[in-house]
Protein backbone atom coordinates (compact mmCIF):
# COMPACT_ATOMS: atom_id res chain seq x y z
CA UNK A 1 0.00 0.00 0.00
CA UNK A 2 1.49 3.34 -1.06
CA UNK A 3 2.09 5.56 1.97
CA UNK A 4 1.27 2.73 4.36
CA UNK A 5 2.29 2.83 7.96
CA UNK A 6 1.79 0.19 10.63
CA UNK A 7 0.95 2.87 13.19
CA UNK A 8 0.16 6.53 13.43
CA UNK A 9 2.03 7.66 16.53
CA UNK A 10 0.94 10.29 18.98
CA UNK A 11 -0.38 13.80 18.54
CA UNK A 12 2.85 15.10 17.07
CA UNK A 13 3.60 12.19 14.75
CA UNK A 14 3.12 12.36 11.00
CA UNK A 15 -0.05 10.57 9.98
CA UNK A 16 -0.59 9.30 6.43
CA UNK A 17 -4.31 10.11 6.63
CA UNK A 18 -3.71 13.76 7.62
CA UNK A 19 -3.27 15.63 10.89
CA UNK A 20 -6.79 14.99 12.19
CA UNK A 21 -7.61 11.68 13.82
CA UNK A 22 -11.14 11.78 12.36
CA UNK A 23 -10.59 9.26 9.50
CA UNK A 24 -8.79 6.85 11.85
CA UNK A 25 -11.43 7.11 14.57
CA UNK A 26 -14.21 6.65 12.01
CA UNK A 27 -12.51 3.52 10.68
CA UNK A 28 -12.01 2.18 14.21
CA UNK A 29 -15.70 2.62 15.06
CA UNK A 30 -16.80 0.79 11.92
CA UNK A 31 -14.25 -1.97 12.46
CA UNK A 32 -15.65 -2.52 15.97
CA UNK A 33 -19.20 -2.47 14.61
CA UNK A 34 -18.31 -5.01 11.90
CA UNK A 35 -16.51 -7.24 14.41
CA UNK A 36 -19.52 -7.30 16.73
CA UNK A 37 -21.85 -8.32 13.90
CA UNK A 38 -19.55 -10.85 12.26
CA UNK A 39 -18.50 -12.47 15.51
CA UNK A 40 -14.85 -11.97 14.59
CA UNK A 41 -12.13 -10.09 16.42
CA UNK A 42 -10.56 -7.42 14.19
CA UNK A 43 -7.57 -5.22 14.96
CA UNK A 44 -6.54 -2.15 12.97
CA UNK A 45 -3.02 -2.73 11.67
CA UNK A 46 -2.27 -0.07 9.06
CA UNK A 47 -3.27 3.20 7.40
CA UNK A 48 -2.51 4.44 3.90
CA UNK A 49 -2.59 7.97 2.49
CA UNK A 50 -4.82 9.08 -0.34
CA UNK A 51 -7.83 11.17 -1.35
CA UNK A 52 -9.79 8.58 0.63
CA UNK A 53 -7.37 7.12 3.20
CA UNK A 54 -7.54 3.34 3.56
CA UNK A 55 -7.37 1.48 6.86
CA UNK A 56 -6.78 -2.26 7.12
CA UNK A 57 -7.91 -4.46 10.00
CA UNK A 58 -7.03 -8.10 10.46
CA UNK A 59 -8.57 -11.09 12.18
CA UNK A 60 -7.68 -14.79 12.12
CA UNK A 61 -10.46 -15.18 9.54
CA UNK A 62 -9.30 -12.47 7.10
CA UNK A 63 -8.69 -8.81 6.30
CA UNK A 64 -11.05 -5.85 6.22
CA UNK A 65 -10.11 -2.73 4.21
CA UNK A 66 -12.03 0.51 4.66
CA UNK A 67 -11.76 3.72 2.67
CA UNK A 68 -12.97 6.68 4.73
CA UNK A 69 -14.28 10.00 3.41
CA UNK A 70 -16.33 12.93 4.74
CA UNK A 71 -19.44 14.12 2.93
CA UNK A 72 -18.21 17.70 2.81
CA UNK A 73 -15.29 19.69 1.44
CA UNK A 74 -13.19 21.03 4.35
CA UNK A 75 -11.79 23.81 2.17
CA UNK A 76 -15.35 25.10 1.74
CA UNK A 77 -14.78 27.31 4.81
CA UNK A 78 -11.04 27.78 5.48
CA UNK A 79 -11.58 29.86 8.63
CA UNK A 80 -13.88 27.27 10.21
CA UNK A 81 -11.49 24.48 9.22
CA UNK A 82 -8.53 26.30 10.75
CA UNK A 83 -10.51 26.84 13.97
CA UNK A 84 -11.44 23.14 14.05
CA UNK A 85 -7.81 22.07 13.61
CA UNK A 86 -6.63 24.45 16.33
CA UNK A 87 -9.35 23.27 18.70
CA UNK A 88 -8.44 19.62 18.05
CA UNK A 89 -4.83 20.39 18.93
CA UNK A 90 -5.81 22.35 22.03
CA UNK A 91 -8.16 19.66 23.33
CA UNK A 92 -5.65 16.90 22.57
CA UNK A 93 -2.98 18.75 24.55
CA UNK A 94 -5.10 18.82 27.68
CA UNK A 95 -5.27 16.43 30.60
CA UNK A 96 -8.29 14.53 29.21
CA UNK A 97 -6.50 11.99 27.03
CA UNK A 98 -9.15 10.07 25.14
CA UNK A 99 -9.39 9.02 22.38
CA UNK A 100 -12.53 11.10 21.88
CA UNK A 101 -14.65 12.06 18.88
CA UNK A 102 -16.68 15.28 19.09
CA UNK A 103 -19.54 15.88 16.64
CA UNK A 104 -20.42 19.44 15.64
CA UNK A 105 -24.06 19.63 14.50
CA UNK A 106 -25.08 21.03 11.11
CA UNK A 107 -24.40 24.77 10.62
CA UNK A 108 -22.12 24.83 13.68
CA UNK A 109 -18.40 25.42 14.10
CA UNK A 110 -16.10 25.45 17.10
CA UNK A 111 -15.35 28.95 18.45
CA UNK A 112 -12.08 30.59 17.45
CA UNK A 113 -12.10 33.75 19.57
CA UNK A 114 -11.68 34.19 23.31
CA UNK A 115 -13.22 33.87 25.80
CA UNK A 116 -15.59 31.53 23.93
CA UNK A 117 -12.81 29.14 22.90
CA UNK A 118 -11.60 28.62 26.48
CA UNK A 119 -15.15 28.15 27.73
CA UNK A 120 -15.73 25.60 24.97
CA UNK A 121 -12.60 23.65 25.96
CA UNK A 122 -13.70 23.53 29.58
CA UNK A 123 -17.20 22.33 28.72
CA UNK A 124 -15.91 19.62 26.36
CA UNK A 125 -13.42 18.36 28.94
CA UNK A 126 -16.08 18.28 31.65
CA UNK A 127 -18.39 16.23 29.42
CA UNK A 128 -15.72 13.91 28.02
CA UNK A 129 -13.66 13.23 31.13
CA UNK A 130 -16.16 11.00 33.01
CA UNK A 131 -16.99 8.86 29.94
CA UNK A 132 -15.92 5.21 30.16
CA UNK A 133 -14.39 3.48 27.11
CA UNK A 134 -17.09 3.23 24.40
CA UNK A 135 -19.15 5.78 26.38
CA UNK A 136 -21.21 8.55 24.84
CA UNK A 137 -22.48 11.87 26.17
CA UNK A 138 -23.31 15.44 25.23
CA UNK A 139 -21.55 18.77 25.64
CA UNK A 140 -24.00 21.41 26.89
CA UNK A 141 -23.36 24.81 25.27
CA UNK A 142 -25.44 27.86 26.27
CA UNK A 143 -27.56 29.55 23.60
CA UNK A 144 -30.22 32.25 23.56
CA UNK A 145 -33.80 31.55 22.45
CA UNK A 146 -36.46 34.21 21.85
CA UNK A 147 -40.18 33.82 22.52
CA UNK A 148 -42.66 36.39 21.19
CA UNK A 149 -46.45 36.62 21.37
CA UNK A 150 -47.97 37.73 18.08
CA UNK A 151 -51.73 37.53 18.76
CA UNK A 152 -54.14 36.57 21.50
CA UNK A 153 -56.14 34.48 19.05
CA UNK A 154 -55.24 30.97 18.00
CA UNK A 155 -53.19 28.23 19.56
CA UNK A 156 -50.12 27.97 17.39
CA UNK A 157 -46.36 28.31 17.70
CA UNK A 158 -44.16 29.06 14.70
CA UNK A 159 -40.75 27.62 15.56
CA UNK A 160 -37.47 28.09 13.72
CA UNK A 161 -34.00 26.67 14.32
CA UNK A 162 -33.05 23.65 16.37
CA UNK A 163 -36.49 23.23 17.93
CA UNK A 164 -38.48 23.45 14.69
CA UNK A 165 -39.13 19.71 14.33
CA UNK A 166 -41.04 19.79 17.65
CA UNK A 167 -43.31 22.74 16.84
CA UNK A 168 -46.45 20.66 17.47
CA UNK A 169 -45.33 19.79 21.01
CA UNK A 170 -44.64 23.46 21.71
CA UNK A 171 -47.97 24.47 20.16
CA UNK A 172 -49.78 22.19 22.63
CA UNK A 173 -48.38 24.31 25.48
CA UNK A 174 -49.37 27.82 24.34
CA UNK A 175 -52.63 29.80 24.20
CA UNK A 176 -52.43 32.36 21.41
CA UNK A 177 -50.07 32.73 18.46
CA UNK A 178 -46.36 32.71 19.23
CA UNK A 179 -43.00 32.76 17.52
CA UNK A 180 -40.07 30.79 18.92
CA UNK A 181 -36.72 31.79 17.47
CA UNK A 182 -34.28 28.95 18.19
CA UNK A 183 -31.92 29.72 15.32
CA UNK A 184 -28.98 29.88 17.74
CA UNK A 185 -29.63 26.27 18.73
CA UNK A 186 -28.18 23.91 16.13
CA UNK A 187 -28.98 20.68 17.99
CA UNK A 188 -31.34 20.14 20.91
CA UNK A 189 -30.49 17.56 23.59
CA UNK A 190 -31.18 13.99 22.51
CA UNK A 191 -33.04 13.23 25.73
CA UNK A 192 -36.80 13.49 25.17
CA UNK A 193 -37.26 14.21 28.87
CA UNK A 194 -34.87 17.16 28.72
CA UNK A 195 -36.67 18.53 25.67
CA UNK A 196 -40.07 18.12 27.35
CA UNK A 197 -38.82 20.17 30.30
CA UNK A 198 -37.78 22.91 27.87
CA UNK A 199 -41.16 22.85 26.13
CA UNK A 200 -42.89 23.12 29.51
CA UNK A 201 -40.71 26.13 30.32
CA UNK A 202 -41.70 27.79 27.04
CA UNK A 203 -45.36 27.13 27.81
CA UNK A 204 -45.05 28.67 31.26
CA UNK A 205 -43.23 31.74 29.96
CA UNK A 206 -45.83 32.24 27.24
CA UNK A 207 -48.56 32.73 29.84
CA UNK A 208 -46.90 35.90 31.15
CA UNK A 209 -46.56 37.58 27.74
CA UNK A 210 -48.97 40.15 26.34
CA UNK A 211 -49.55 40.67 22.65
CA UNK A 212 -46.47 42.19 21.04
CA UNK A 213 -44.23 41.29 23.97
CA UNK A 214 -41.12 39.14 23.72
CA UNK A 215 -38.63 37.53 26.06
CA UNK A 216 -35.19 36.01 25.62
CA UNK A 217 -33.95 33.15 27.76
CA UNK A 218 -30.91 30.90 27.94
CA UNK A 219 -30.92 27.17 27.37
CA UNK A 220 -28.43 24.61 26.07
CA UNK A 221 -27.72 23.08 22.72
CA UNK A 222 -26.01 19.68 22.79
CA UNK A 223 -23.02 18.33 20.84
CA UNK A 224 -22.35 14.60 20.90
CA UNK A 225 -19.02 13.43 22.32
CA UNK A 226 -17.94 9.80 22.43
CA UNK A 227 -14.98 7.95 23.81
CA UNK A 228 -13.51 5.17 21.69
CA UNK A 229 -13.03 1.77 23.34
CA UNK A 230 -9.25 1.88 22.84
CA UNK A 231 -6.46 3.84 21.12
CA UNK A 232 -6.50 2.83 17.44
CA UNK A 233 -2.95 2.50 16.07
CA UNK A 234 -1.73 4.03 19.33
CA UNK A 235 -3.47 7.37 18.74
CA UNK A 236 -5.26 9.25 21.53
CA UNK A 237 -6.49 12.83 21.80
CA UNK A 238 -9.55 14.49 20.28
CA UNK A 239 -10.91 14.50 16.76
CA UNK A 240 -13.72 16.82 15.69
CA UNK A 241 -16.24 15.98 12.97
CA UNK A 242 -17.27 19.36 11.59
CA UNK A 243 -18.60 20.28 8.17
CA UNK A 244 -18.49 23.85 6.82
CA UNK A 245 -21.33 25.72 8.57
CA UNK A 246 -22.89 26.69 5.24
CA UNK A 247 -23.30 23.04 4.20
CA UNK A 248 -26.95 22.01 4.14
CA UNK A 249 -27.33 18.23 4.61
CA UNK A 250 -30.91 18.49 3.32
CA UNK A 251 -29.64 19.69 -0.08
CA UNK A 252 -30.24 16.47 -1.99
CA UNK A 253 -28.47 17.56 -5.17
CA UNK A 254 -25.29 18.50 -3.29
CA UNK A 255 -25.27 15.40 -1.10
CA UNK A 256 -25.85 13.08 -4.04
CA UNK A 257 -22.93 14.68 -5.88
CA UNK A 258 -20.67 14.30 -2.84
CA UNK A 259 -21.69 10.67 -2.34
CA UNK A 260 -20.96 9.88 -5.98
CA UNK A 261 -17.52 11.50 -5.82
CA UNK A 262 -16.61 9.79 -2.56
CA UNK A 263 -17.64 6.35 -3.82
CA UNK A 264 -15.63 6.84 -7.00
CA UNK A 265 -12.53 7.98 -5.07
CA UNK A 266 -12.91 5.18 -2.53
CA UNK A 267 -13.16 2.55 -5.24
CA UNK A 268 -9.91 3.80 -6.74
CA UNK A 269 -8.22 3.86 -3.32
CA UNK A 270 -9.23 0.26 -2.61
CA UNK A 271 -8.17 -1.01 -6.02
CA UNK A 272 -5.23 -3.37 -5.59
CA UNK A 273 -5.70 -3.72 -1.82
CA UNK A 274 -5.77 -7.33 -0.68
CA UNK A 275 -8.72 -7.87 1.62
CA UNK A 276 -11.54 -10.35 2.12
CA UNK A 277 -13.99 -7.51 2.72
CA UNK A 278 -13.70 -4.06 1.17
CA UNK A 279 -15.86 -1.19 2.30
CA UNK A 280 -16.43 2.55 2.38
CA UNK A 281 -17.21 4.72 5.40
CA UNK A 282 -19.02 7.99 4.64
CA UNK A 283 -18.81 10.47 7.53
CA UNK A 284 -21.80 12.79 7.53
CA UNK A 285 -23.11 15.64 9.67
CA UNK A 286 -26.77 15.48 10.67
CA UNK A 287 -28.34 16.58 13.94
CA UNK A 288 -29.33 13.01 14.80
CA UNK A 289 -28.32 9.73 13.19
CA UNK A 290 -31.92 8.63 12.63
CA UNK A 291 -32.51 11.58 10.31
CA UNK A 292 -29.76 10.78 7.80
CA UNK A 293 -30.82 9.60 4.33
CA UNK A 294 -27.45 8.76 2.77
CA UNK A 295 -28.60 5.30 1.76
CA UNK A 296 -31.13 6.78 -0.65
CA UNK A 297 -28.38 8.76 -2.38
CA UNK A 298 -26.12 5.72 -2.65
CA UNK A 299 -28.86 3.53 -4.09
CA UNK A 300 -29.86 6.19 -6.63
CA UNK A 301 -26.42 5.99 -8.27
CA UNK A 302 -25.12 3.60 -10.91
CA UNK A 303 -24.49 0.23 -9.19
CA UNK A 304 -21.05 0.07 -10.78
CA UNK A 305 -19.84 2.66 -8.26
CA UNK A 306 -20.26 0.21 -5.39
CA UNK A 307 -20.44 -3.17 -7.13
CA UNK A 308 -17.05 -4.24 -5.76
CA UNK A 309 -17.79 -3.09 -2.22
CA UNK A 310 -19.13 -5.59 0.31
CA UNK A 311 -19.73 -2.87 2.89
CA UNK A 312 -20.98 0.70 2.56
CA UNK A 313 -21.78 2.49 5.80
CA UNK A 314 -22.46 6.01 7.01
CA UNK A 315 -21.08 7.28 10.30
CA UNK A 316 -23.41 9.94 11.70
CA UNK A 317 -23.46 11.53 15.14
CA UNK A 318 -21.40 8.67 16.53
CA UNK A 319 -23.54 5.86 15.09
CA UNK A 320 -22.77 3.39 12.32
CA UNK A 321 -25.57 3.27 9.76
CA UNK A 322 -25.06 0.33 7.33
CA UNK A 323 -26.26 0.80 3.76
CA UNK A 324 -24.86 -2.41 2.26
CA UNK A 325 -23.18 -5.17 4.23
CA UNK A 326 -22.04 -8.75 3.60
CA UNK A 327 -24.94 -11.19 3.72
CA UNK A 328 -23.24 -13.22 6.42
CA UNK A 329 -23.22 -10.23 8.81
Amino acid sequence: MDGETPGAGGAGAERPYGPSGLPLYAAALVVDWFASRSGRSYTLVSAAAGESPVFVAESPEGRLALAVAPLWEPQGDPAAEDARAMMEERLSGGLVRGPYLLWAPPRAAVPAAEPDASDFVQRVQQAAGPLPPAGRGEVALPVQVQLAKLRDEGGYASVTGGLSRWWTLITERVDGTFYVNANNMRRAPQSAETREDLFDKIGQMSQALGTGAAVEFETDEAWTVQRLPREPLGVAGFAIAQAPPKLDPTDGTLMRRLVRKRLKDAGAALDGIEADVKGVVLIAIYDYAEHENIGSFVKSLAPGLYANLALVAALVDGEVRPIFQPKAV
